[in-house]
């Protein structure tokens, strides 16, 4: 493939779109970096999640759900993949015995794509994985502003004892200053915390936290500019934790809290990033075994996935 070339979903009407290999969109599998501006890869790990699991097998599932979401975003009025190269890469290596070798692999895995300048958007697993591909995109890119999408605010200092957990990323990141406390937006966080104070962590250190009533009594024009406002130029990673939404929009979930946002809350706050400067993104937290409405949450994810590739 030319350097030059745009890889685009296969054709609907020559390929319908039950049919085929399983690729996220339907795009070309691409595993050479220097090909593409924008991979959409699978991190299939949830050896991190301290209550319901099943989130490793969201990749292929939101790879086959994907089929169904058509190239041009009439909101936006784009077609992303005219717009940038967009490939597959496949799955990063994963060791479902081990965190401290999933966290390395992982991070491995995202550094050639940041020394050929490429943005990645990774398909989760669980909240874990956010720790490590932040670890590799601050090497390129220096402390990173973070919009996390999320009904928890994940800075536990540790869970069951151990300092890494899908409760933990965004408390490691800010220690190894891989974020910046003044630029960390949280938006839906709710339910019920384990102690007292469980939830002050990031506001004490800065962090912007929308509790999920908050948010819903804002104007999406309003929470706009302030995000706007909060995070300016500097370079930003999203992270859309599923578990945002109301189980009744995603139940297939690993931590499902009821009051969460709605699925047209969740494209409006994704569609007023734009002209923020990502540098990545990540789906995480979907459960394809939880999923037992029509596959509703991974059909979401896959749509979500989409709004994000538009917005970046």
């Amino acid at each position: 493939m030319k350097k030059s070339s745009y890889p685009e979903p296969l054709d609907p009407t020559a390929y319908p779109r039950h049919s085929g290999i399983a690729t996220f969109f339907r795009l070309p599998y691409i595993t050479d970096p220097t090909q593409i501006d924008i991979a959409i890869l699978g991190i299939p790990f949830d050896g991190c999640s301290a209550y319901r699991t099943g989130s490793r097998m969201a990749p292929r599932e939101i790879r086959c759900m994907s089929a169904g979401v058509r190239p041009f975003n009439d909101a936006l009025k784009l077609n992303p993949f005219k717009r940038h190269r967009i490939g597959d890469y496949g799955d990063l290596s994963t060791d479902p015995y081990s965190i401290e070798n999933t966290i390395k692999l992982i991070e491995d895995g995202i550094d050639p794509l940041m020394e050929a300048g490429v943005i990645p958007v990774s398909i989760g697993g669980d909240h874990s994985i956010t720790y490590p591909v932040l670890r590799s995109i601050a090497k390129k890119h220096g402390p990173l502003a973070i919009v996390d999408i999320d009904a928890h605010p994940d800075t536990c200092d540790t869970q069951c004892g151990h300092r890494f957990g899908n409760g933990t990323p965004f408390r490691r990141a800010l220690e190894d200053n891989l974020i910046i406390a003044s630029k960390v937006i949280q938006v839906g966080i709710r339910g019920t915390a384990f102690y007292e104070g469980d939830t002050e962590y990031g506001r004490k250190k800065g962090f912007k936290v929308w509790e999920a009533e908050d948010f819903m009594s804002l104007s999406i024009a309003d929470f706009k500019s302030e995000v706007h406002k909060i995070i300016g130029k500097t370079k930003c990673y999203l992270s859309f934790d599923i578990d945002s939404l109301d189980p009744s929009v995603a139940p297939g979930t690993n931590t499902p809290e009821i009051g969460g946002l709605s699925g047209l809350q969740s494209l409006q706050i994704i569609r007023s990033l734009a002209g923020l400067r990502l540098v990545g993104a990540d789906i995480v937290e979907v459960s394809p075994p939880l999923d037992t409405i029509s596959r509703i949450t991974s059909i979401t994810a896959a749509q979500l996935l989409y709004e994000i590739i538009c917005v970046i």
